[in-house]
C-alpha cells in the first residue's frame, strides 16, 4: 500500500495496526498522546517479549492517575508489525515534521504532553483531533483500495477486527472484556483498576501479535535477536541518548520538576528506532526507492553501506529460522497466506550509491551481481526456496514485481532473470513435479504473458527484429509516463486473447487502465492509438 501523502499514509498505517492490537475506539485514537513506557519484564521463550505501554486519558483530566494503558508488542510478521508502523510515524514526525518532542523533554517543559500521536497536519499536533480528522484520513487511504469502507463504521473497524481475531483464536471471554475495557460485569476491579495495567490482557496481546495462545513458550521473534548498531539508532533519534541520561539524572537528583513520563517516552523512542531498523530490510523490499526515510541523507548513507547489507542478511536469516517453528493451530492458515504474500514481493531492491550531498544513484542488478551485492528480497526468496520446492515455485512466479522496464519484462518471460527460469518453463516444471500453483500465481502468470507475446506478434507481423518491436512499447512508456504495471494492464485489456464476453467484464474498449489516484484514466482505444503512433514513428525512423 503506497499513499502519496506520507503523513496521512503513515498515520493511517500506525492508527489501524495499533488500534487493532489495543482495541481502541475513535475517542481513544482522537486523544492518544506521546505517553509511552517500555516494559521488558515478560519472560517469554525463546526471546523475552518487549511490551510498549501506550497511555491514554481521553475525556479525562490530564493527570497521570487518570491514565489507562494498552499493551503493544512486535508482530511475528514484519509487514503486520504495529510497533514497526508506529516507529515510522514517530520518527517521521521527529525528523520530517520537526516535532520538538525531545527538545521539550530535555528542557523540562511539560508542554510536550499536549502533543498527539495521530494527526492530519503538523499544525494540529497539539490539538485534540476530531472524529472527522481521523476518519477522513482513513477514508482517503481506503478510497485507493478495491473495496471501500462503510463510512459510519470506519473508526470502529480496528476494535471490531481485534475482537473478531481474538474470538477466532478461542480467547476467553474474561480476557476479551479486560482487553476491550468491557468490564462492567467485573465491578470496580475490572472497571477502574485492571485497565491501568498494560499486562492485564497479556494473552490477548500475544494472540494479536501472531504467536497464538502459547506465546509464552513460542515467542520466536527472529529479527528481535539481531543487534542494531547504536550509531544507526542515534541517526534516527538525534541526541535522544544524551537527553535520556540528562532526564534520568534530573529525576534521580530531584532537580526541578520530576518528569518520569518524559523519561519513559524517550526510552520508548529509542526502542522504536531499534525496531525500525530491524524491520527495514522488509520495508526496503516492499517500497524500494520510494520509501520516505531515504530522503534523510544520513539514512541513505547507511542503507548504501556494506555493513547494512550484512545486517539485512542477518535479519533475513533470523526470520527464516524462527518462521520454521510450528504455529499455533488457530493461526496456521492465516500465516500460511501471509508467507505466500511475502514470498511474492519484489525480487530485487537496487542498492544505492550515495554522495554526501544527498544525491542518490541506484545500482543496477548487473552491477550488483558483479560486486557480489545480495539484495534483501533475493536472499530471502532463495533461502525460502531451498527449504521447500513448492515455496520455490510460488516465489519464482511472483518475482516480476521488481521489474521496471519493457526489456526486463521480455527477458523474464522468454529467457528468465536473476538465475530463475522463464515462467513457461516454471509451469512445465510444476506439471512434472505434480504441483499445482495457487490461483494468485496463475493470475500473476496470466498478467505477465500479454506484453512479451504482443511484442513477439508485432515483430512477426512487421518482419522486425524483436528489439525493434520492443522499442515501440518503450516509446509509449516514455511518452506517456506509464509504469510497467500500467503498460502491462493496458496490453492485457487490449489483447485479442482476452475473451470479449468474460464473466463480470465490460467490453475491452470501454475499460480503463488502473492508475494511481490523481492520474488521468486511460481508455483502451486511447492506448491503441498511442501504440499505433509509436509503431509508425519507429517504422519511419527505420526507413529514413
Amino acid at each position: 500500500m503506497r499513499f502519496p501523502d506520507k503523513q496521512v499514509g503513515l498515520c493511517v498505517a500506525a492508527m489501524v495496526s495499533c488500534g487493532t492490537m489495543a482495541g481502541y475506539r475513535s475517542d481513544d485514537l482522537q486523544d492518544t498522546r506521546y505517553f509511552m513506557e517500555l516494559i521488558c519484564s515478560v519472560p517469554a521463550e525463546p526471546l523475552p517479549m518487549q511490551i510498549l505501554a501506550l497511555a491514554n486519558n481521553a475525556g479525562k483530566a490530564n493527570q497521570d492517575a487518570q491514565m489507562t494503558y494498552a499493551a503493544l508488542t512486535n508482530h511475528r510478521q514484519p509487514h503486520l508489525d504495529c510497533l514497526g508502523y508506529l516507529s515510522q510515524l514517530v520518527l517521521h514526525q521527529i525528523n520530517v515534521n520537526k516535532l520538538p518532542l525531545l527538545t521539550l523533554i530535555y528542557q523540562n517543559n511539560m508542554s510536550w504532553r499536549s502533543y498527539r500521536m495521530f494527526f492530519r497536519d503538523p499544525s494540529m499536533a497539539t490539538s485534540k483531533q476530531t472524529y472527522y480528522d481521523l476518519s477522513s484520513m482513513l477514508l482517503k487511504v481506503a478510497s485507493t483500495m478495491p473495496d471501500g469502507l462503510v463510512k459510519t463504521k470506519v473508526m470502529h473497524l480496528m476494535r471490531c477486527s481485534g475482537t473478531v481475531s481474538l474470538a477466532a483464536a478461542a480467547c476467553s471471554m474474561d480476557v476479551l472484556r479486560v482487553w476491550g475495557r468491557w468490564a462492567r460485569s467485573e465491578g470496580v476491579v475490572g472497571k477502574s483498576y485492571l485497565p491501568k495495567s498494560p499486562l492485564s490482557a497479556l494473552p490477548a496481546t500475544g494472540i494479536l501479535a501472531g504467536f497464538g495462545t502459547d506465546f509464552m513458550t513460542n515467542h520466536a521473534f527472529g529479527r528481535g535477536t539481531v543487534a542494531v548498531p547504536v550509531a544507526w539508532i542515534d541517526c534516527l533519534a538525534p541526541h535522544a541518548r544524551f537527553i535520556l541520561q540528562a532526564v534520568r539524572l534530573r529525576n534521580r537528583m530531584r532537580i526541578g520538576k520530576a518528569d518520569f513520563s518524559g523519561q519513559h517516552s524517550v526510552e520508548s523512542i529509542l526502542y522504536l528506532a531499534e525496531t525500525f531498523w530491524q524491520s527495514s530490510p522488509f520495508m526496503l523490499q516492499r517500497y524500494g526507492l520510494g520509501w520516505w526515510v531515504l530522503q534523510l541523507p544520513a539514512v541513505r548513507l547507511i542503507v548504501g553501506s556494506s555493513s547494512f547489507r550484512q545486517f539485512e542478511q542477518q535479519v533475513i536469516n533470523a526470520e527464516l529460522e524462527c518462521n520454521a517453528r510450528p504455529l499455533s493451530p488457530q493461526m496456521t492458515e492465516a500465516f500460511d497466506k501471509i508467507s505466500k504474500q511475502v514470498c511474492s514481493l519484489s525480487e530485487q531492491f537496487a542498492h544505492l550509491q550515495l554522495s554526501v550531498d544527498g544525491m542518490q544513484q541506484p545500482v543496477d542488478s548487473e552491477m550488483a551481481a558483479n560486486h557480489g551485492m545480495p539484495t534483501a528480497s533475493s536472499s530471502f526468496t532463495q533461502a525460502r526456496a531451498a527449504k521447500s520446492p513448492c515455496l520455490e515455485l510460488e516465489a519464482q512466479v511472483g518475482l516480476s514485481s521488481g521489474l521496471s522496464s519493457v526489456q526486463e519484462a521480455v527477458d523474464e518471460w522468454f529467457t528468465g532473470l536473476h538465475g530463475f527460469p522463464a515462467p513457461p518453463l516454471l509451469c512445465e516444471h510444476a506439471t512434472q513435479r505434480g504441483q499445482r500453483l495457487s490461483k494468485k500465481a496463475i493470475d500473476n502468470l496470466s498478467r505477465r504473458q500479454h506484453l512479451p507475446l504482443q511484442i513477439q506478434a508485432l515483430a512477426t507481423d512487421r518482419c522486425w527484429p524483436l528489439k525493434k518491436a520492443l522499442a515501440v512499447y518503450e516509446l509509449v512508456m516514455q511518452r506517456h509516463s506509464l509504469s510497467l504495471a500500467e503498460l502491462r494492464d493496458a496490453v492485457r485489456l487490449s489483447s485479442p486473447v482476452r475473451h470479449p464476453n468474460a464473466k463480470g467484464g465490460k467490453p475491452a474498449q470501454s475499460q480503463h487502465v488502473n492508475r494511481s489516484p490523481g492520474l488521468p484514466l486511460i481508455s483502451i482505444s486511447q492506448f491503441a492509438a498511442w501504440v499505433q503512433q509509436a509503431t509508425d514513428d519507429i517504422a519511419s525512423m527505420s526507413s529514413s
